[in-house]
């Protein structure tokens, strides 16, 4: 009788254990703030010029145009980016092991006054990996990350070096 009692509980126990590993795996972690990301750069120059100097640094043959328009001053690429420099671009909190990411950036060009030009840039990484669970069930997952900065960055970056280039600002 003690005997068809443990069986019962060992085989309760060990199915308790099994449901929650298989649960953790299905179980998003909790959403973690993340510090602001310094997306906007005002330039001292005409909304014509700076547009121009945006769009030869986002046609570098790294990024693939999907929208331009000059009278809305709205434009949207997506650019890849390497697995391995995922960690320095994006906050991934998933958890997953990732097997490409892709970042969607959506840029703003607002001309405030006849020389003053604001860039705004707003940036999504859509990752595309597997946790534990994926990987018994064949399958991928998308995740959106959040931006940690380094990519707008490095656009804002190259306007400021074109704009040094550039004969009308050179000293």
């Amino acid at each position: 009788m003690h005997d068809g009692i443990w069986k019962r509980g060992y085989r309760l126990f060990i199915t308790l254990i099994v449901c929650c590993w298989l649960k953790s795996g299905c179980t998003p972690p909790p959403v973690q703030q993340h510090p602001p990301v310094d997306n906007t750069r005002v330039f001292n120059v005409a909304f014509d010029e700076v547009w121009a100097h945006m769009l030869s640094a986002v046609t570098t043959g790294e990024e693939t145009l999907s929208f331009v328009d000059k009278n809305t001053g709205i434009m949207t690429f997506q650019k890849n980016i390497p697995v391995k420099q995922l960690d320095t671009y994006a906050f991934d909190d998933s958890g997953m092991l990732m097997s490409n990411a892709t970042a969607n950036v959506v840029v703003r060009i607002i001309a405030e006054q006849p020389n003053r030009t604001r860039i705004v840039m707003q940036t999504k990484i859509t990752a595309t990996g597997k946790d534990v669970l994926d990987v018994f069930l064949s399958r991928q997952r998308q995740v959106v990350l959040e931006s940690k900065g380094w990519l707008e960055r490095e656009y804002f970056d190259r306007i400021t070096e074109h704009l040094k280039a550039s004969p009308a600002h050179a000293p």
